[in-house]
Formats: C-alpha cells, structure tokens, sequence
C-alpha cells in the first residue's frame, strides 16, 4: 500500500499539531523514520524540513492561544503546589534571561513545548511565536538529520525505522535527563543558566 505525497504531508501535519495537546504522539519518531527514506533526495529532504518546521510552528501558535483561552479564563490554579508556583516563576525568568535557548530545549523535551506555552501564556514580554519559529526549524532539522544519519548507516527499511526510533526516544530520555539534573542541580536551571552567560 503507497500513500501519496500529499496525502502524507496531511498526516505528517496532522501528528506534529496534535503533538502539542498530546505529547505522547511520535511525532519526531516519524519524520526521523520518514527522512530515512529520503536519502539521496535533496529535495525531498528540504521539502520535509520546511514542513515539519512550518506545522511545528503552527502547532505551537495554535496551542499557545487555545491555553492563553484557557488561563484566562481559569478562576483558581489546576496545581496549588507551591512547588509548581516556584518552577513556573523560575521558567518564567529563563524565558526571559535565555528566551532562544530555552525554547529550542523545550521543543525537544517530551511535552515541553506545551509547557513552555503554558508559561509564554503567562510572560507577556516573551515573544512565543518569533521563538517557536526559531524552535521548530531546530527541532525539524535535527530530527531529519538524525533520520538520515540513521538511513544511511543502515539503509532504507523497517531496521532503520526501528533504529531511528529508538535513537528518537534514546535523545529525547537524555536530554529530558540532563535538563531535570541541571534544574535540580546546585542551584537549578535558572541560576546554573545565568552563571554560564
């Protein structure tokens, strides 16, 4: 069975948007599988970079107005831990501090584009959209490179499908890994970020 170009730009669409509302979607496990594929057609490659990172785009500016919706019109906080007050005012001064690092990171940490809007939604100086177009070029040609890398170590095919899926996850556990110790770490995120600026 072969799908049609346009009707996999479709699905492709429709997965990297409904990523940000639920973020469990691989949506990056399958452009890396897809950009497997591709190997040795460049065009077919820029084209899938630009579509990735154009809905990626889109997906978070949708997503970021549908919470700002939601925050404002919430009359009490859905978490009234302390603890979750702390790390949002914490976030809210990073995306203010290192507003492209932060939101590159975030985009490729499970879930954390959502939370990076949900925070955006409430720092009015953080210019969202401008870095969520920064973020998904990032995050789409790094996760067709890593496709590519992968398809051409080990050729197009359900091994290296398989491959770039778990090298996907792999990335993303590491890296969630390492911004949990570096915001936990002596002196969180935050503060860690501003010493190396």
């Amino acid at each position: 069975m072969s799908v049609s170009l346009p009707v996999a730009a479709v699905i492709v669409a429709a997965l990297i948007i409904a990523d940000f509302f639920v973020p469990m979607l691989p949506s990056a496990t399958m452009i890396a599988a897809l950009a497997g594929f591709l190997v040795g057609d460049a065009f077919l490659i820029a084209a899938l970079i630009a579509w990735a990172a154009s809905v990626s785009w889109l997906g978070d500016v949708l997503g970021y107005r549908v919470l700002r919706h939601v925050r404002a019109r919430m009359r009490r906080p859905i978490f009234s831990s302390a603890k979750v007050t702390r790390l949002e005012i914490k976030l809210r001064a990073t995306l203010r501090d290192h507003p492209r690092g932060t939101t590159v990171i975030a985009r490729f940490l499970p879930a954390g584009r959502t939370a990076l809007a949900w925070v955006a939604v409430a720092t009015p100086d953080y210019p969202h959209a401008r870095m969520s177009a920064l973020a998904a070029g990032a995050w789409a040609s790094c996760t067709v490179g890593v496709g590519l890398l992968v398809g051409w170590v080990f050729g197009a095919g359900l091994l290296s499908a398989a491959t770039t899926a778990t090298a996907v996850a792999a990335l993303s556990v590491a890296l969630g890994w390492w911004f949990k110790g570096a915001r936990s770490g002596s002196g969180g995120f935050v503060d860690g970020a501003r010493r190396r600026a």
